[in-house]
């Protein structure tokens, strides 16, 4: 009885280390979306190109959405939000805000 109840107990824990460690590789995959939206719309902004559908595309691409979308003239200002799949009849969600600005942009 008390080996089923301690097995019981192990396979719990390790559904829940397993869901764990999935919310914080999602938390570094919106973070890596973000930056990786900045970038490419700043990169679109000095090719004339529009900035924030480069932005969008971008983070579609790496599984996140972009919320908001700023361009202050080549600087782009992106908040790119993904949800996790549903989790004990919960979902998780994580935003992160990345900027990022053209190379000739920084102070010699």
């Amino acid at each position: 009885m008390a080996a089923a109840a301690i097995a019981v107990m192990l396979v719990v824990a390790g559904l829940v280390i397993t869901e764990m460690a999935g919310l914080v590789r999602l938390r570094h995959r919106v973070a890596a979306a973000a930056d990786l939206a900045a970038l490419s719309a700043s990169q679109a902004s000095v090719g004339g190109d529009d900035a924030c559908a480069a932005a969008r595309r971008i983070a579609e691409r790496n599984g996140a959405t972009v919320l908001t979308c700023r361009m202050d003239f080549d600087v782009a200002t992106i908040t790119a939000r993904a949800t996790s799949r549903t989790w004990w009849g919960h979902r998780w969600a994580f935003e992160q805000k990345a900027r990022a600005a053209p190379d000739f942009y920084l102070p010699n």
